[in-house]
């Protein structure tokens, strides 16, 4: 599960380096896709796969407390998601495509942030 969570921050670095340097990559590909219904159900199932495995994996953290709370929370997203419907998140995608575009350079810098962050918490303890 470690090596799960490893994977996903090297992603969200990945995406912030993106969002750095060419954030039309993101969002282009966000705006093209909304309407998919796969991007409703990864949407939803990813957020669900991580919040799970962050509140099992949490007590082989440096951060357990903060990776359970966080862990409940993406799980909240994920069901909150669910309930919202795939036409609500379509319409979420797209209000959040216009507010954010002018901080992706920002967003770029705390999706770093996150991703080091679970790199750091999951490195160095024993399983």
């Amino acid at each position: 599960m470690k090596t799960l969570i490893k994977l996903f921050g090297i992603l969200l670095v990945l995406a912030g380096i993106s969002l750095l340097f060419a954030p039309e990559v993101i969002f282009d590909f966000l705006e093209s896709n909304k309407n998919e219904m796969w991007v409703y159900v990864c949407a939803i199932v990813v957020r669900l796969i991580l919040g799970v495995v962050l509140i099992i994996a949490a007590n082989k953290s440096r951060h357990p407390l903060a990776l359970k709370i966080l862990g409940a929370f993406i799980v909240i997203i994920a069901f909150t998601f669910l309930f919202i419907g795939q036409q609500n998140l379509q319409q979420l995608i797209t209000t959040v495509i216009e507010v954010f575009v002018p901080y992706a350079r920002l967003m770029g810098v705390v999706s770093i942030g996150f991703g080091s962050f679970f790199l750091y918490t999951f490195s160095g303890r024993e399983e």
